[in-house]
This record gives C-alpha cells, structure tokens and sequence, in this order.
C-alpha cells in the first residue's frame, strides 16, 4: 500500500445547482449558444430536468459524441419502451461520433447496452459491454452491467474470470471489488467473498472528536443540523442515487457553510488516521490506495419513511457517513429501523446467498463517523419516527 500523502476537500461551491440553473438558462434564452446549450443540458439533467435536456438536443444539429450520450441518458431516465428505443438510437449516434477515442467509444457502449438491457435484448448487451471493456477495461459501468447480466444467468465463475482480466489491464475500483465479492458469494464461498469485501478488517466505527473551538460534538452537531436544514441547496429525491423519499444537499460545501467545512476538515484528519492504522496484510483494496485524494461530500435528510436501497460507491475508495442528528427511537430502539446495514443485495446473489453472507448493523448515534471500503454493499431501513435523521455521505475518491 502506498502511503495517502494528501486528503484535500472538493471545491467550494459559489452557487447551488437550482441557482446557476437559472442563470444558465437566462444566458441561453438571450444567445443560444452551442457551448451554452450543452451546459444547460448538462446542468438540467443534474436537476432531473429530463424533459428539458431531450427538448435541448433531440433536434440539435452538430451533437458530439457527449452530447449523444447525455441525450441517451435523459431518454433512459423517463423509463419507457419507447424512450428507450430513442435511447439506443442516441447511444449509436454517440458511438459514431466517438472517432477512434477508445474512453469515449467505450462510454458510449456502456449507455447503449443498458438501453439494449431495458429492450430486454440480453445477449446483444453483453456483447457490447464486453466490447467496451475491451477498448476500455477501467470503464466502471460497462463492469457493473455486464457484471450484473452475468450474475442474473448464473456465471459467477466467468465474473471472477472477468475482473481478473481487468485487474490484469490496471482497473481496481470500487465496481470490480464488489463485483468479485457477489460472484464468490453466488458460488458459495462465503469467507472468500468477505475476505474480498474486506469489510471486517477496514471498517471503522467511532465517536468523532469535536472541531476546533467546540466544547463537545453535540454542542457542533446542533449548530451543524442548523446550517444544513437551511441550506439553499436541498432537495428533495434525486433519479438515480439510492435514496429514496429523502432530502438532499447535493454539494453541501459551500462559502456560506463554515461548520461544513469544519465537519469535513475533521472527517479528512480522522480518515487519515485510520488509513495509517490499516494492517500490512495484502489486499487488493488496500493495495489501489489513491497517494492524493478528495473528500467529496453530499447530506442526506430523512423523515419516517426514507431510507436507502442496497448500493455500493462507484467513485469512491473509502466511504462512509456521519451522522449529525438522530431520533432518539433509533439510537435507543431495538429494531433496525433507521439503522444502516452491511451485506449483499438478494436481488443479485439471490437469497440463499445473502442470507448465508450475513448483515451486520450498526445503529446510529449523533457523532458517530462511520468509514467503510467503498465497495461495501450497504443499505438503511425506514426510521419512523417523527423527528429527522440528517446524515453527511462522503467519498474519499482519487484526485
């Protein structure tokens, strides 16, 4: 493992999403430009405004190989058949578009196999996915898909195959970890498959240490959840993150957000801290240590009902959550309700094989900063209780 020389945190942000989309829309309508009309695309799409992006670029003349591919994606978010032929049609254009650039060729496979999987055209999307992993063996979603389409037939053996060969090429991310980790599980090698999540050896869960200037963390917690439920970029849901029917910040740090930047310039040091404290065993995970990294942060605020759907951090290198406020029916309950949980998806091992992995819960306290490979399968329940539970997310990811 190759020592972390520097945790710096994400760019300040000067604006939210929803405000510099009202700029950049306000610029386009008085000269519509081809470099103003893709940056509104771009920052629609971020606001699930999908409707808006496919009236942007259907009709485009010129649209690049990116543009094709955004196109593509908007298509698939309204999740229809007929957007999804529209879809296939677009990631083909980008494809075409492509040159002979192989990132981006393999881009724009990976978008038209998932259209070819939503059409239910299976083996066509394996073709390409394989295809876009032979130009580009570090594209993340074309070894998730094809990953996932392996498992679904039964191949776990022809995954473990798979991510062998890319790590042979030099991929070592979060979709190839948790990838091998499902296919040992599928087969029934349950202690290989925690071994190669890792999850026992490197997860770490403790209290964190109020930020300078601060008496205790609940003194800092309390200003903290102040800050966040005012915060001028929340949201609610957000089309393709695992939360469900819950608030977020999508970009918390911002210049008027001080106790953020504290929370994060903390979490950095503690992070730091424990990435010293790593065995010397080899593994895999341990080894693809970025030497420079970033702590990218997002907040998420849930009523009764929210919660998190089984999900792995595809950017990220180490993980995890800090909880600033939680009801005192989780903290004290006996249920896993609003608890967070460490495990496999059913719907990919199937239930034998879940079941036999195991789940390990954590129940949240305020303060607790919990870290995690980010390859590690996690989920939470419903807490339903009355008060909100508010949670800051967070990746390490390579700079």
């Amino acid at each position: 493992m190759s020592a972390m020389n520097k945790i710096a945190l994400e760019p300040t942000r000067r604006l939210t999403a929803t405000q510099d989309l009202a700029i950049v829309r306000a610029a386009f309508a008085q000269g519509p430009s081809a470099h103003l009309r893709w940056r509104l695309a771009a920052i629609s799409f971020l606001m699930d405004q999908f409707d808006e992006v496919i009236e942007l670029l259907a009709d485009a003349r010129g649209l690049d190989s990116g543009g094709a591919e955004l196109l593509a994606q908007a298509y698939l978010a309204r999740e229809n058949a007929a957007d999804d032929a529209r879809a296939l049609a677009a990631a083909q254009h980008s494809l075409a578009e492509a040159g002979e650039f192989a990132p981006r060729r393999a881009a724009a496979l990976a978008v038209r196999a998932k259209a070819e999987t939503r059409l239910g055209k299976l083996e066509a999307a394996r073709t390409t996915l394989s295809d876009a992993l032979d130009l580009d063996p570090l594209n993340k979603d074309a070894c998730k898909r094809l990953a996932t389409l392996m498992l679904q037939v039964g191949d776990a053996s022809g995954v473990l195959d798979l991510t062998s060969r890319l790590a042979a090429s030099g991929a070592a991310h979060s979709r190839l970890f948790a990838a091998r980790a499902l296919a040992l599980a599928r087969m029934g090698d349950i202690d290989a498959a925690h071994e190669a999540m890792g999850e026992a050896a490197f997860l770490g869960a403790a209290k964190l240490a109020p930020p300078e200037g601060w008496d205790s963390i609940e003194a800092f917690n309390d200003a903290l959840a102040d800050e966040l439920l005012g915060h001028p970029g929340l949201r609610f849901e957000r089309y393709g993150s695992a939360s469900e029917l819950t608030w977020r910040i999508d970009t918390p740090l911002m210049r008027n957000t001080p106790l953020v930047r504290q929370l994060l310039d903390q979490i950095a040091a503690t992070i730091a801290a424990r990435v010293e404290r790593f065995a010397a065993d080899p593994h895999p995970w341990r080894d693809s240590a970025p030497t420079e990294a970033m702590l990218r942060s997002w907040c998420v605020i849930t009523d009764s009902v929210g919660y998190e759907t089984w999900h792995v951090h595809q950017f990220g290198w180490l993980s995890g959550a800090y909880y600033v406020r939680v009801p005192d029916a989780i903290t004290n309950g006996t249920d896993e309700a609003g608890c967070i949980a460490i495990g496999l998806p059913e719907d990919i091992v199937g239930e034998e094989a879940a079941a036999a992995f195991g789940i390990r819960q954590f129940r949240p306290h305020s303060g607790l900063l919990l870290t995690f490979p980010s390859h590690t399968y996690h989920r939470t329940f419903p807490h339903r209780a009355a008060e909100q539970r508010i949670c800051v997310a967070f990746d390490l990811r390579p700079a």
